[in-house]
């Protein structure tokens, strides 16, 4: 067991009620815009912050995060499909937690795989 708690950050282009959600489940999850500022830039702004923090970021902003080597970010959850609700990401965060159970083995994943 790592120890590790699933903690989230969810990109700006998230919207807020994923992290109302997860919240509602009793996980740690902020917005980009509540915890940085809106217009955080994901490789100076976002990147160091959850690496910072320990937070998995959550994001559709597959062609900056999807390259990433592992030792750059805690955690991705990427989500290519743009046209899915709120419940349907928190949903499929939910079922990976899930799967995993133990936060240590894990390092990325694509949401829609888990829709």
């Amino acid at each position: 067991m790592s120890g590790r708690e699933w903690t989230f950050l969810l990109d700006e282009n998230m919207e807020p009620q994923v992290e109302s959600f997860l919240a509602s489940e009793g996980y740690d999850a902020e917005h980009v815009q509540d915890a940085l500022s809106k217009g955080a830039r994901d490789k100076p702004d976002v990147l160091p912050y959850a690496r910072e923090t320990d937070r998995i970021v959550i994001t559709s902003d597959v062609q900056d995060f999807a390259g990433l080597d592992p030792s750059e970010h805690p955690g991705l959850m990427l989500l290519y499909e743009q046209r899915v609700s709120a419940y349907e990401v928190a949903n499929a965060v939910l079922d990976i937690v899930e799967a995993y159970g133990d936060r240590g083995p894990f390092v990325a994943e694509p949401l829609d795989e888990w829709m």
